[in-house]
């Protein structure tokens, strides 16, 4: 007896010291004596749900129950198990027992509404967050917990007060901090956000991938300082298997698709590690027509719906019924429009993953396609247990998922050459031109700009980029001022992101002997004019390594030429991608001194250029803006897809 007791003293140490497989070993030993001991069994399963071994934590835990029903921590932590196996509405009924045992349990209570926070509850979760403060009105943990809430439903002002009360409560509570950092990210307060990024990582720096968050606000303001030295530590970290940056601000930063697919698979494993393994396959009865789900955030004014709508449109309706899972925050007047072409318009923000994945097969969608990707509002979680047989990664994001549950991607030959084909987790499908679609419905304003009237000169030839300002790397820019340097008579013509990005380009600019004068901002406008002015354009120049993509499509449509570096990613290569269709090879840059002498060449050869602009004419570029052969050449994927399965 004496013995069993040093050995669960022992145990006991090792596990409130983070060693948790020598606890184990030391926990299952004392199991040899007393194999009834539901302490025990709630130890090893406790230190199993710390490993994050959640099915072995589970069945400890249960276990401990089966011995004792009268602890309400047993049924705490089996909800807490449950809840990370995504198995949210289980854990709710541990709750609920861990609550009539112990009405005032405050750990139930939490849980309780972050579960139903996760099953989209959103009311009944801030009840159980209230009822929580009444017994702990100074908690930063549940402040935090209701700042969560706040932001899901799009009250951003009191989510920040939420948060900032956390802070208040515990100044270096790290979770309020970045979750603080991440709205004001949101919200494009990028000098804010950096500082409090920088106190996260100041108290954790291996922080929920923070480091990459810090630099992507950094990229949107144009702040280079160590931007060689973040790379690296970026890389170094993503090649040792760190979190370290979220998969979509790597796109605008590193060229190697190996290295993106390993940073997707990282963070798949710290983001959803209960779902990773999930294959899940289901098969359904074939029906005459083949039910199209489409997955997205941005059925709004957005590029990727302005690049989708008329596929939306065209769709042959006769052999296809397209759905829209709508989980974004925004709705406006193309929101309400687009509508129409669907047989049916869901707005799932209030469902639950397991609903929409319920409602999914109810309808029995055949493939379901994923537009958002991890760009902003993502809700990948719902293809982890298959909402369709078929699922695809098509457009929001331009790099792999790096994710079992995505099968295949929308690409064409030049953006994912075959050799690259092992960069990529899903199975590569080629359209036969070009993957990007167009947004050929939207109008040009007749309004009519003048040069002058845009701070241009009429003498001055126009180089221009109306690329994000986060695509602007150091190296890209350099070559611009030298662009600027040899060419006297001309200007760099930007899209005005933010005052400090402006006045960050400015500095560099003067940095590298060119008048920041010569760089002109342009002011955002509606999508007729912004389509409207590019015609006061001469030549774009393209970012890298993330390229122009719907910006590319719109110079091309407004009949200015485009010189874009080509690299290895998806991302690097889409303005390539479309300069090739339209069979303008001569104009895809393999390295930073073809891009600059291009460049100089184009705008010092006025017959040259002439040349080049007369083949960026309507003609010569129909084949990427017929969005009814685009959708034609999809639909023969689609079907092809389905054939193979049934």
């Amino acid at each position: 007896m004496k013995n069993n007791i040093k050995i669960l003293e022992k145990a006991k140490n090792l596990h409130q010291s983070g060693n948790l497989d020598d606890a184990i070993k030391y926990y299952k030993k004392l199991l040899r004596d007393i194999k009834d001991n539901s302490q025990v069994y709630f130890l090893i399963g406790t230190a199993y749900l710390q490993k994050k071994n959640y099915n072995n934590a589970y069945d400890c835990l249960i276990e401990a129950i089966s011995l004792n029903k009268t602890i309400p921590n047993y049924f705490n932590n089996v909800g807490i198990t449950l809840s990370e196996l995504n198995k949210d509405e289980d854990a709710i009924n541990n709750y609920k027992q861990a609550l009539k045992l112990k009405p005032n349990y405050l750990d139930a209570l939490i849980n309780y509404a972050i579960s139903l926070k996760k099953l989209k509850k959103f009311e009944d979760a801030i009840i159980f967050l209230n009822r929580s403060l009444n017994i702990s009105p100074e908690n930063h943990l549940i402040y935090n917990n209701l700042g969560n809430i706040f932001r899901e439903i799009g009250k951003i002002t009191k989510a920040i007060e939420c948060y900032e009360k956390a802070i208040s409560l515990k100044n270096d509570y790290v979770e309020a901090l970045n979750n603080k950092a991440e709205i004001l990210l949101l919200k494009k307060n990028f000098t804010e956000a950096i500082k409090v990024f920088k106190k996260v990582l100041q108290i954790d720096h291996k922080f929920n991938f923070s480091f990459g968050k810090m630099l992507h606000c950094k990229m949107n303001i144009c702040d280079w300082k160590k931007f060689d030295e973040n790379i690296k530590i970026i890389k170094d970290a993503v090649k040792n298997d760190k979190n370290i940056i979220e998969p979509f601000p790597m796109l605008s930063l590193i060229d190697d698709p190996i290295l993106q697919k390993k940073n997707a698979i990282i963070y798949n494993k710290v983001k959803h590690q209960r779902n990773l393994l999930k294959e899940n396959k289901y098969s359904q009865v074939k029906e005459k027509k083949i039910k199209i789900g489409y997955f997205g955030a941005e059925f709004y004014s957005h590029p990727v719906l302005h690049l989708t709508k008329d596929i939306f449109e065209n769709h042959d309706k006769s052999k296809f019924e397209i759905y829209a899972f709508f989980h974004g925050p925004i709705k406006d007047k193309l929101h309400i429009e687009v509508q129409k072409f669907f047989k049916r318009f869901i707005n799932i923000n209030e469902l639950s993953d397991r609903e929409v994945i319920q409602l999914s097969r109810t309808i029995g969608i055949n493939i379901a396609v994923n537009l958002t990707g991890y760009t902003a509002d993502s809700r990948n979680e719902i293809f982890f247990e298959r909402v369709a047989p078929i699922q695809i990664s098509f457009l929001g994001y331009s790099s792999t998922m790096g994710s079992k549950s995505i099968d295949h991607i929308i690409a064409d030959k030049f953006l994912i050459p075959t050799n690259n084909y092992k960069s990529y987790s899903e199975n590569v499908l080629n359209m036969p031109n070009c993957f990007l679609p167009s947004a050929y419905y939207m109008q040009i304003s007749k309004k009519k700009f003048s040069k002058n009237n845009l701070n241009l000169s009429d003498d001055k030839f126009i180089f221009g980029c109306f690329n994000n300002s986060y695509k602007i790397t150091p190296k890209i820019f350099i070559s611009w001022m030298n662009i600027l340097s040899k060419v006297q008579n001309s200007v760099l013509w930007l899209l005005y992101s933010n005052d400090e990005a402006r006045k960050n380009l400015n500095y560099e600019a003067q940095k590298y002997g060119v008048d920041p004068k010569r760089i002109i901002y342009a002011d955002k406008v509606s999508q007729s004019e912004h389509l409207k002015r590019y015609q006061l354009m001469d030549l774009f120049l393209d970012t890298f390594p993330y390229n122009a993509h719907a910006t590319a499509s719109e110079a091309i449509r407004s009949g200015v030429p485009i010189i874009t570096l080509s690299g290895q990613s998806f991302a690097s290569r889409v303005a390539g991608s479309l300069l090739s269709a339209i069979k303008m090879q001569e104009l895809i840059c393999e390295n930073l001194n073809d891009y600059v002498n291009k460049a100089v060449k184009l705008a010092s050869n006025i017959k040259e250029f002439k040349k080049i602009k007369k083949k960026f004419e309507k003609e010569n570029t129909r084949i990427i803006f017929d969005s009814k052969r685009y959708t034609k050449d999809l639909e023969k994927i689609y079907i092809n897809l389905v054939n193979k399965q049934s």
